[in-house]
């Protein structure tokens, strides 16, 4: 039901044309002057204003403008009553906006039919409008899919680049015996990479965790990957910490080769060496640790383990040596990366990791997961056989994370010696 304003001093005419206007199905609501006929405009939003033009405190064509100048009710029909010995306010009135005129005295069919115009008028400019804005939200929507294709193809076309970049799980299985490798990017494409390569007296492992994920994360990792690739290949290093030491002056001259425009990314990154001959495994680390599980008291380091840590469960310990406290490409003034080198045992585990599991929220209080669980998790399930032990992991990520975001990009690789 549309709702009619009727502003007018007169309170026979007033009182007359609600009835009228109420017989034919609108609701009225009235008011005897300019001032309060604004204030119940303001504060009732009608479908429809009719005004008289002269009338005390506020003119007819003082309202008119006020209703124009509103926001809310700049819209609305407005249509005057008028005596004939006010035709030219009644021009001056429809040059300010007003839609129609009723001339005193009024027949009451040209009351309703005035009306019943003005109301068809806004109803078939509000169909229009509404089949403009679904048309222009329908090619709005079609241009985003669009871009939301073309931008998920680029995607998908650098993932296949990345994928071509880290070693494919046919290369894997042909450099590692029994080992697992969990890895879960938040987006399409990661910031984590992990890298294997065959020399001929060891096996070169990493897991490296570069800055951010997506897109930005993915480029800076194409960065590492080369780095690493270059100082094994061009430069000949074997050892993991001369290798680090020659990645992390290979990634700043790529990422800063542009002076104008120095950046500040970087990578975390643990890298292993596994001797199969000697049984000597040798680790540098860039603020990531190597973990070790073995039988309790069978640990056995034989150059620079100094700063490590164990956790027990029954007969196995898991022990975590740190990396040192140098990043690849980060700001420090002096990069240092030290080799640490221990004796393993047949059946010994090594896991290299990079922080998007601890640091996944969730749980019931929402917090993160901790490298503490996440060590107490490794010990907890050694005897199981690799493919066991991810499938653990990752049940236990997916129920960790419940239907929270995805934190970050997620790498363990476990590697049984």
């Amino acid at each position: 039901m549309s709702t009619i304003l009727i502003i007018e001093d007169e309170a026979l005419i007033r009182e007359s044309i609600c009835d009228v206007l109420s017989l034919n199905g609108y609701k009225t609501e009235s008011e005897p002057d300019g001032e309060l006929g604004l204030k119940r405009a303001f504060s009732l939003k009608p479908d429809l204003i009719l005004c008289d033009i002269n009338m005390p405190k506020i003119s007819g064509l003082d309202v008119l403008k006020a209703i124009r100048a509103d926001d809310t009710l700049k819209h609305t029909p407005f249509v005057f009553l008028t005596a004939l010995s006010t035709m030219d306010d009644l021009r001056t009135g429809m040059n300010l906006g007003a839609e129609d005129y009723l001339a005193k005295p009024y027949r009451n069919k040209e009351l309703i039919d005035i009306i019943s115009h003005q109301l068809k008028k806004v109803e078939q400019i509000k169909k229009i409008e509404k089949d403009i804005s679904k048309k222009q939200l329908d090619e709005f929507k079609l241009k985003v899919a669009e871009k939301s294709k073309g931008f998920h193809d680029s995607l998908n076309r650098a993932k296949t680049v990345q994928n071509v970049i880290i070693p494919s799980n046919q290369k894997m299985d042909e450099l590692l015996a029994e080992y697992f490798n969990y890895f879960l990017p938040k987006d399409t494409i990661s910031g984590d990479f992990y890298w294997v390569k065959k020399l001929d007296k060891s096996t070169l492992v990493a897991v490296a965790d570069c800055t951010g994920h997506g897109v930005p994360g993915a480029l800076i990792s194409m960065a590492g990957t080369l780095s690493l690739n270059n100082a094994v290949e061009q430069f000949g290093l074997t050892k993991p910490a001369e290798i680090l030491t020659k990645v992390n002056e290979l990634f700043l001259d790529f990422m800063n080769a542009n002076e104008s425009n120095v950046s500040h990314d970087g990578m975390d990154i643990c890298l292993c060496s596994i001797d199969d001959n000697s049984n000597i495994i040798h680790f540098a680390g860039a603020k990531r640790p190597l973990y070790v599980v073995t039988q309790k008291d069978n640990f056995n380091p034989i150059k620079g383990v100094n700063n490590y840590s164990e956790v027990d469960l029954e007969d196995m310990s898991l022990y975590e040596m740190k990396g040192d406290n140098s990043s690849i490409g980060g700001d420090d003034l002096i990069f240092h990366i030290e080799d640490q080198a221990f004796e393993y045992n047949k059946g010994d585990v090594i896991y290299l990791c990079s922080d998007g599991y601890a640091d996944q929220f969730g749980g019931a209080d929402d917090r993160k997961f901790k490298s503490k669980r996440l060590k107490n998790l490794l010990l907890s399930f050694q005897g199981k056989s690799m493919s066991d032990q991810k499938e653990i992991l990752a049940q236990e990520f997916q129920n960790w994370m419940g239907d929270k975001e995805q934190t970050d990009d997620v790498t363990i690789m476990g590697i049984k010696l």
